[in-house]
C-alpha cells in the first residue's frame, strides 16, 4: 500500500533542512561578525549617540543613513530613531555625521565635541516625491495620470503564505483576489476590474524586474516575498497601454530589492506556524442523526439506526481529512556595495505542509541582483532567480473527501470485523483481515435479529458502492515538480545630458513535471483501475528591449519621452504517456508493457512590438501623457497581426495653483482623466488561425494511414480590445494626515473571441470568432490617514472600497447562451444580453416534498430529497422550462479592506479586515454532502405531484450567498533595543496570525465561499463550486534579524 511509504522521513527531512538553514544563518552571523572586528593597532573611540525626528511633525526617524563623514563608518537609526555610531576620540573636535534618508534632505552635522545629538531632518520636497514604477519607467506619484496603486514591502513579508499573490490579499483597491483554492502552493484567482473576457480567462500580466513573464499567476510561486521591494498595479488602460497586446486585464509590476552603499549587512528572517482548519458544523454524527430519527420517527429508530448503533462506529471525516499542519520559513540575504557597484543576494527555504491529509508544498529559491557604474556614461545590472518547487496535491474534492457516511470505520478492527459480509458479490470481501480499509458494502445485509450477515436480504446501510475515502487519497500520489529560471542584464548609456540608450536581455525558463500514480487500492475496482499518468512540459522565453529615453526639464516645461523596441519568442514543448495494467503499488515507473497511450506536441511564438511614451508637465500643475504600442503577434494571419494601442491621459494639480497653493487645509489636489485602448490573445492558440491536421492511426500497430482536421482555419481572427475610459482625483489634507483617491472606470471589451455553434456538416460543433462585447464599470476609493502622529506613539490606518458592475452587452447578435459544467449533474447558467457575463439560471424553489412521499426520509445520514417543489414563474399552471429565471450571480458587489497600523516604542501593531459582499455561488458540494442522488431519498410511486417539482440543483437552493468578513492579519511586534546584542544592528520578533476570524454568510454550506473553480476554466460557467480546499486558520512566531 501506498500508506506503507508515508513515515515521518519527510517530517525529518524537512527539520534538517531546516537545522541546515539556521547553521548557515549562525555561520553568516559569527564571520560577518567577526569580519567588522578591526584588527592590529588599538584605536581609542567615543560613542556619538543621538535621535533623529522629523522637524515637520517631530516624529522619530527609523532607517536614517548616519555616516562619519570621508569613510565607510556608518550606522542606521533604530525603530525608535537613535544611534550610536563610533567615532575615534582625538577626531571628536572636527568630525562631521552626514544625516540622510529619503524624503528628506542630506544634513551635515559637525561634532565640535559633543557626543551627544538631537537632530532634526528637514523634507526635500523634490526627494519626498513617492516614485511609482510603471512599464518601462518610473514617474513621481504626484505626475501620475492614469490608476496605478502602489504597495511596499513594509509587513507582507511576514504574512504566513507561501506565495507573493497571497499575501496581495486586501492590499489594493480594483483588485479582487479569491483564495479558489488554498491548497498548499495553489494559486488564487486575480481579477482587476471585472471579467472581461467571454471564453477565456482575464488574468493580469505579470512582470517582474521588468521582464514580462504572462498572465500564468503560477510564476508567482517562484518568488520569495522577502525578496520583493514593492507591487505596482497598473489598473487603467492608458498606464497598461505601453504592454500593448497584454495589457486588457490590467498588470502586477513586482520590483525586487537592490543592494544599498555600504558594508555587506547581513539579513535573516523566519517564521513558524501552525495551520488549521475551524470546525463548520456541516456535517453531523450518528448520534445526532439518531436522535433527528426519534423525534421524527414517533421515539422509534429504522433497523439501519439500529443497525448502526449495533455497529458502534464514527469517524469525523473533516478531522480526518482536515488534519492541519505546519509552515515554516527561511530567508537570509546580504547586500551592500560602493557608490559604483552595488549587490544584494538571497537565498531561501520554505516548506508549507497544508491543512489537507496529504497536500505540501516545498520551495527553494536563490536571487542575485547586481548594479554597477562602469563609467560615468556606461552602466551594467543584472538580475537572477532561480527556484525549485515540490508539490503534493490533494487527489480528490473536499466534497468527496467527507461525503461518506460516518459511521464507517477507516480501518477494520476486532470489532468492525465481525460485520463483515463475506458472501457479497461473489465472495469479494471473504479474506477481510484487520487493518484493511472499510467499505459501506462490506456491512450491508445483516441480519439484526440474528446477529449475522447474510447472503440476501437483511438490513443494508450503504449509500455508496465507492472506496473508502480514505483509501481514495492515501493511495493516490499526485505530484509536480517545478523548476524556474528568470534572469535579465542590461546595458545603459548616456549619450548626452537627459538622454541615455538602454539595451536589455532576458527571459525565463520553465520547467514542470507532473506524476499522478493510482494505486491498487484507491478505488473499488481494485488493479482494473490502477495506473500511472507522467507528463512534462518546457518553455524557453527571451526577450530583448532597446529604449532610448529623455528626460530634461527647460524652465517649467518637464519632458519625459522614451521610445524603443521589442522581440520576444517562446518554445513550448509538451510530452505525455498513460499507462494501466499495475498489479500492485511497488514501482510507480512506466514499463513499456504498460503504455496505454502517449503523445507529445511543439510549438513557437513570437512578438514584435515598437513602443513609446511622452510624458510633459507644465510647471508641475499641467500633466499630459500619451502612449502608443504596436503588437506584431505570430498567432494571427498575414492581414491581422498588428494591433495598434494608443492611448492618452491628462492631469491638472490644481494644489498648485495661486489660490490653493498656500492653503492650511489642502496639501495637494490632482483631477485626472485617462483614455486608452489595450488588447489581448490569451485565448488564442499558436496556430488557430490556419487549418490544423492530426494523424490517424490504425486500430493495431499505429501505423498513420491519414490525417484528420482538428479546426477550421479563420484567417480574420484577431486581438480582443478593451478600452476604457477612467477619471480620477487624487486630495490630501491636513499636511498628509488623510489623502483620498477616487477613481470611476468603464472598461468595454470588444472583438471578443466566442467558440460559436456551426453546422454539423463542416464536422465541427464550434468555430472561433471575433464577437461579443462585455461593459466593465465601477469605482474604486482609497483613503489613506495618520490619526495620530506623536513622539512615541503613531496610528495610521487605510481603507479600500471597489464596487464593480459586469455586463454583457452584445452576444454575437444572440440574446442568450445556456450552458453547463457536468453533464451528470446539468445545473444551468446563462449569459444574456443585459446582464452579467455568468448569471445562475433554474427554477425558485417554492416548498419542500413531505416526508411521507420519500422512499426513506431518514437515510442516508444528513440525507435530504433530491426533488423540490417549484414556482410557476408564469402563471400557466403548468411546471417547464418557461419557469427558469435569473437565479443570481457570483460577482461581488462590494469588496473592501481596512488595515490599522499602530507603533508605540519598540512595539508594532496591525491588522487588517476584509470582506466582500454581493457574490453567489451554484454549490454543487451539498448535493453529495447531503446524498441527494440516493434512491432513498426519491419520491415515492404514489406521489401525486410529480410534474410539479424539479431536481435542486436546477434550483436556488443551491445558489448560496458567497459573501464574508475576515479578519485577513494580524500582527504583534518587538523590535529590541539597539546595541543589546554585540553585532546585532536590529532584532525583531512577532506574532502572527491569518483569518483569525473568517465570518461566513447564513445560508451557505461550505468550507471556503471564495472556493470558485470558474466552472472548469469557463467564464460562462464562473461562480460553479464543487470541494474546494477549506479556508484555513494560521499562528505563526517570527523573527528579523540585520547583523
Amino acid at each position: 500500500m501506498i500508506l506503507a511509504k508515508i513515515t515521518n522521513s519527510r517530517y525529518n527531512s524537512n527539520l534538517t533542512k531546516g537545522l541546515v538553514m539556521l547553521f548557515v544563518c549562525l555561520i553568516s552571523y559569527n564571520n560577518s561578525h567577526a569580519f567588522f572586528k578591526k584588527k592590529g593597532n588599538k584605536v581609542n573611540v567615543v560613542s556619538v549617540t543621538g535621535t533623529v525626528r522629523s522637524s515637520v511633525d517631530d516624529a522619530v526617524l527609523p532607517g536614517v543613513n548616519v555616516v562619519l563623514k570621508g569613510t565607510s563608518n556608518g550606522v542606521t537609526t533604530g525603530v525608535d530613531g537613535k544611534f550610536s555610531i563610533q567615532v575615534p576620540t582625538q577626531e571628536v573636535g572636527k568630525a562631521v555625521l552626514v544625516f540622510s534618508f529619503v524624503g528628506f534632505k542630506t544634513t551635515e552635522i559637525p561634532l565640535n565635541g559633543k557626543t551627544v545629538l538631537s537632530v532634526a531632518l528637514e523634507e526635500d520636497s523634490q526627494m519626498l516625491e513617492e516614485l511609482v514604477v510603471r512599464g518601462y519607467g518610473m514617474q513621481k506619484k504626484s505626475h501620475l495620470t492614469g490608476s496605478i496603486s502602489k504597495i511596499t514591502n513594509k509587513q507582507l513579508d511576514q504574512i504566513p503564505v507561501a506565495r507573493v499573490d497571497d499575501a496581495l490579499v486586501g492590499q489594493v483597491s480594483g483588485v479582487n483576489i479569491q483564495m479558489t483554492n488554498p491548497a498548499a502552493g495553489e494559486a488564487p484567482n486575480i481579477r482587476i476590474r471585472g471579467q472581461g473576457s467571454i471564453s477565456f480567462d482575464s488574468n493580469p500580466l505579470i512582470v517582474v524586474d521588468g521582464i514580462v513573464v504572462g498572465t500564468d499567476a503560477d510564476f508567482l510561486t517562484s518568488l520569495d516575498m522577502n525578496n520583493v521591494e514593492s507591487v505596482e498595479v497598473l489598473k487603467d488602460a492608458a498606464s497598461s497601454a505601453i504592454y500593448g497586446s497584454r495589457g486588457a486585464n490590467g498588470i502586477i509590476m513586482i520590483t525586487t530589492k537592490k543592494g544599498v552603499e555600504g558594508p555587506a549587512k547581513i539579513s535573516y528572517n523566519s517564521y513558524f506556524g501552525i495551520k488549521s482548519v475551524p470546525r463548520s458544523g456541516i456535517l453531523t454524527t450518528p448520534e445526532k442523526w439518531a436522535e433527528f430519527v426519534k423525534a421524527n420517527n414517533g421515539g422509534v429508530l429504522t433497523d439501519r439506526m439500529r443497525y448502526i448503533q449495533q455497529l458502534g462506529t464514527y469517524t469525523d471525516w473533516e478531522k480526518v481529512m482536515m488534519d492541519g499542519g505546519a509552515i515554516h520559513s527561511h530567508s537570509i540575504s546580504a547586500r551592500g556595495g560602493t557608490k559604483n557597484t552595488k549587490y544584494r543576494a538571497a537565498l531561501s527555504y520554505l516548506d508549507d505542509e497544508g491543512v489537507l491529509l496529504t497536500d505540501n508544498f516545498e520551495k527553494i529559491n536563490l536571487r542575485l541582483n547586481l548594479d554597477t557604474k562602469i563609467t560615468k556614461r556606461i552602466s551594467f545590472g543584472t538580475v537572477f532567480n532561480a527556484s525549485h518547487t515540490t508539490q503534493r496535491r490533494f487527489p480528490i474534492g473536499i466534497h468527496d473527501a467527507v461525503r461518506q457516511n460516518p459511521w464507517l470505520p477507516l480501518y477494520l478492527d476486532a470489532n468492525s470485523i465481525q460485520y463483515v459480509n463475506r458472501f457479497r458479490e461473489n465472495g469479494r470481501w471473504a479474506n477481510a483481515r484487520i487493518g484493511d480499509y472499510a467499505m459501506e458494502r462490506m456491512f450491508d445485509n445483516y441480519d439484526l435479529e440474528a446477529g449475522q450477515p447474510l447472503a440476501s436480504g437483511g438490513t443494508s446501510i450503504s449509500s455508496t458502492s465507492n472506496q473508502n475515502a480514505l483509501a481514495k487519497v492515501l493511495e493516490r500520489r499526485r505530484m509536480r515538480y517545478q523548476s524556474k529560471v528568470l534572469a535579465r542584464a542590461y546595458l545603459k548609456a548616456k549619450i548626452m545630458k537627459g538622454l541615455s540608450f538602454k539595451q536589455s536581455i532576458g527571459g525565463d525558463i520553465r520547467y514542470k513535471r507532473n506524476t499522478d500514480f493510482t494505486g491498487v487500492e484507491a478505488t473499488r475496482n481494485g488493479a482494473g483501475d490502477a495506473a500511472s499518468n507522467r507528463s512534462t512540459s518546457l518553455q524557453f522565453h527571451t526577450i530583448s528591449e532597446s529604449t532610448l529615453s529623455f528626460d530634461r526639464t527647460y524652465g517649467r516645461h518637464s519632458i519625459n519621452a522614451i521610445g524603443g523596441f521589442a522581440y520576444e519568442q517562446w518554445n513550448r514543448e509538451f510530452s505525455g504517456i498513460q499507462s494501466a495494467g499495475f498489479e500492485n503499488d511497488l514501482i510507480e515507473t512506466i514499463p513499456a508493457a504498460n503504455v496505454i497511450g502517449a503523445s507529445t506536441t511543439e510549438a513557437q511564438e513570437a512578438l514584435v512590438s515598437y513602443l513609446g511614451r511622452l510624458d510633459y508637465a507644465y510647471a508641475d500643475k499641467y500633466l499630459l501623457s500619451v502612449s502608443t504600442r504596436w503588437d506584431g503577434s505570430s498567432k494571427f494571419g498575414p492581414d491581422n497581426k498588428f494591433g495598434f494601442f494608443p492611448a492618452a491621459s491628462v492631469g491638472w494639480r490644481v494644489s498648485e495653483e495661486g489660490f490653493l497653493k498656500n492653503s492650511s487645509i489642502i496639501d495637494e489636489l490632482k483631477v485626472r482623466a485617462s483614455y486608452g485602448i489595450t488588447g489581448s490573445n490569451s485565448g488564442i492558440g499558436e496556430y488557430d488561425h490556419i487549418g490544423q491536421i492530426s494523424p490517424v492511426a490504425t486500430a493495431l500497430g499505429g501505423t498513420p494511414i491519414g490525417f484528420n482536421p482538428i479546426n477550421i482555419a479563420n484567417s480574420e481572427l484577431r486581438w480582443e480590445r478593451l478600452v476604457e475610459f477612467n477619471p480620477g482625483i487624487d486630495v490630501a489634507f491636513l499636511r498628509g494626515r488623510i489623502g483620498v483617491s477616487l477613481d470611476y472606470y468603464v472598461r468595454t471589451s470588444r472583438d471578443l473571441l466566442l467558440s460559436l455553434p456551426i453546422p454539423s456538416v463542416t464536422g465541427f460543433s464550434t468555430a472561433l470568432v471575433n464577437k461579443g462585447v462585455v461593459e466593465n464599470k465601477g469605482f474604486e476609493v482609497e483613503i489613506n490617514t495618520r490619526n495620530i502622529v506623536g513622539r512615541d506613539f503613531v496610528w495610521s490606518t487605510r481603507v479600500l472600497m471597489t464596487h464593480n458592475k459586469n455586463t454583457l452587452v452584445d452576444f454575437a447578435s444572440s440574446e442568450d447562451l445556456i450552458s453547463i459544467v457536468d453533464p451528470k449533474r446539468p445545473a444551468e447558467w446563462i449569459a444574456m444580453k443585459g446582464q452579467p457575463i455568468s448569471s445562475f439560471y433554474g427554477y425558485v424553489v417554492e416548498k419542500e416534498i413531505p416526508a411521507e412521499f420519500i422512499n426513506n426520509p431518514f437515510y442516508p445520514i444528513n440525507a435530504q430529497s433530491q426533488d423540490v417543489y417549484v414556482k410557476d414563474i408564469n402563471g400557466d399552471g403548468v411546471i417547464d422550462t418557461d419557469d427558469r429565471t435569473i437565479l443570481g450571480s457570483p460577482y461581488p458587489d462590494l469588496i473592501w479592506s481596512m488595515t490599522n497600523t499602530f507603533k508605540y516604542k519598540n512595539f508594532d501593531f496591525s491588522f487588517m479586515l476584509q470582506g466582500s459582499h454581493g457574490a453567489e455561488v451554484r454549490n454543487i458540494s451539498s448535493q453529495y454532502i447531503n446524498n441527494e442522488f440516493s434512491s432513498n431519498q426519491d419520491y415515492t410511486s404514489n406521489f401525486p405531484d410529480a410534474d410539479k417539482v424539479v431536481q435542486r440543483i436546477f434550483t436556488n437552493d443551491d445558489i448560496q450567498d458567497a459573501s464574508y468578513v475576515a479578519l485577513r492579519n494580524i500582527n504583534l511586534g518587538y523590535t529590541l533595543p539597539k546595541g543589546l546584542i554585540p553585532g546585532v544592528r536590529s532584532l525583531r520578533v512577532y506574532l502572527s496570525a491569518q483569518n483569525l476570524l473568517y465570518m461566513m454568510a447564513n445560508g451557505y454550506v461550505g468550507y471556503n465561499p471564495e472556493g470558485i473553480d470558474q466552472g472548469l476554466g469557463n467564464p460562462l460557467t464562473y461562480g460553479y463550486q464543487r470541494g474546494p480546499a477549506p479556508i484555513y486558520r494560521t499562528y505563526s512566531i517570527g523573527l528579523n534579524v540585520n547583523f
